[in-house]
């Protein structure tokens, strides 16, 4: 019975640690607050640039939704929806390039439909910047009370706030990445957990009861309740393994999220074989993928760790993965000695990874997987220097199908 205590705590401890997942989850991702980065944004766009007005909002679902603004005499401009496409934002948006009319009322650069909440400020000028690597993610503006021509000088200034914008939302995407791996680690640890105790305990008590009615099968009215609570913990089973099961798998085979959490799983699973310490670096949004390129994307971290385990002697590794504008790359970057040539010495080189000696040396695993890569489109490069190796697996974004 004291076994059996012991396993009903790790079950409660497991479950009481599972509840405060998300609220952990959220306390993490407050410390990267993408909204007060955007509000400091907005205050340097109006002190430093001389605009009256600032705003700055990102999308959400489908439309741009202006959440930030300063300097702004009502209010028919805040939590305002803009579709892509409409007006300044909403083609900046929809464009991914910075749009300036200096008479917003009468441009034939934009659509009208935000003529009277534009006009409540008595705005003019206005510039708008796209906020993120890619497709736009947000979007800036600098807005004018006097026809005031907007010069290129202070348009190019703003750019470099926008650029400071998409660094903040691609860090806190980053992060939120690196949260939701770590929920969906804990998921599994605790789904292990539970079938490893509740499961244990679930088979013993089935056992017991099995002796239990052939001990008493001359008292029908015994076996009749041992029948009934065999039944009940056969019930109990069945909701155990569908708990495990969701646990689990909780992502489907398109979420953008899989392909972050099997790069981290790999990540973790190459620290605890090897005791080398090894980071992991999602940088921005990663975009949906089919599941054969999420599967050659996870195969080319798999094989650079197994290479780095093997040969490269390293004492630290670092994975990135980032998303562009036409493809997702992942990087396995190390500070070991390189892979070794035929003649059992280093190489300092770039090379295709099936190309010469540098790759010769890491097996048959490279080249394999560069004809899969290849297969869609992409690329896998193998630099070497003096101070570490880095593979590099670029696989191109799929093509939106035409309706």
């Amino acid at each position: 019975m004291s076994g059996h205590s012991e396993r009903e705590q790790e079950v409660l401890e497991g479950l009481d640690l599972l509840l405060r997942l998300d609220t952990e989850r959220e306390q993490r991702l407050s410390l990267l607050d993408t909204h007060a980065v955007l509000r400091a944004l907005a205050d340097r766009i109006r002190h430093e640039h001389g605009f009256d007005i600032a705003l700055a909002g990102l999308v959400e679902d489908r439309d741009l939704v202006l959440r930030i603004w300063a300097g702004t005499q009502h209010d028919a401009l805040h939590d305002l929806p803009v579709p892509l496409g409409l007006g300044v934002g909403g083609r900046v948006a929809a464009v991914g390039r910075p749009v300036v009319v200096g008479d917003y009322c009468r441009s034939d650069r934009i659509t009208h439909d935000f003529d009277s909440q534009v006009s409540r400020e008595r705005v003019t000028g206005m510039v708008g910047l796209p906020i993120g690597s890619g497709a736009a993610r947000g979007v800036i503006y600098g807005a004018m009370r006097n026809a005031t021509e907007i010069s290129d000088r202070t348009v190019d200034a703003l750019g470099r706030l926008s650029h400071l914008a998409t660094l903040a939302v691609d860090v806190a995407d980053g992060a939120a990445t690196l949260a939701d791996t770590s929920v969906a680690a804990e998921r599994r640890r605790i789904a292990e957990s539970l079938h490893d105790s509740v499961g244990a305990m679930l088979f013993g008590i089935g056992s017991s009861l099995r002796r239990l009615q052939t001990e008493a099968h001359e008292t029908p009215f015994v076996t009749q309740r041992l029948a009934m609570i065999e039944h009940q913990l056969s019930l109990a089973g069945s909701t155990l393994r569908e708990s495990v099961s969701r646990l689990r798998d909780t992502r489907s085979d398109h979420d953008p999220g899989r392909l972050a959490a099997d790069v981290a799983d790999s990540v973790r699973s190459f620290e605890l074989r090897t005791g080398a310490p090894a980071s992991f670096v999602p940088v921005g949004r990663t975009p949906e993928l089919d599941p054969e390129r999420r599967a050659v994307l996870v195969r080319a971290v798999g094989e650079a760790l197994l290479n780095v385990e093997k040969h490269a002697r390293a004492r630290s590794v670092a994975v990135t993965l980032a998303a562009y504008d036409d493809r997702v790359s992942v990087a396995v970057m190390d500070d070991g000695v390189g892979q070794p040539g035929p003649d059992g010495q280093a190489t300092d080189r770039c090379a295709a990874a099936d190309d010469g000696p540098a790759a010769r040396g890491t097996g048959a695993g490279l080249p394999a997987l560069r004809t899969r890569v290849e297969r869609l489109g992409g690329s896998l490069r193998l630099v070497q220097e003096e101070d570490g190796t880095t593979l590099r697996c670029d696989v191109p974004l799929p093509r939106p199908t035409v309706s």
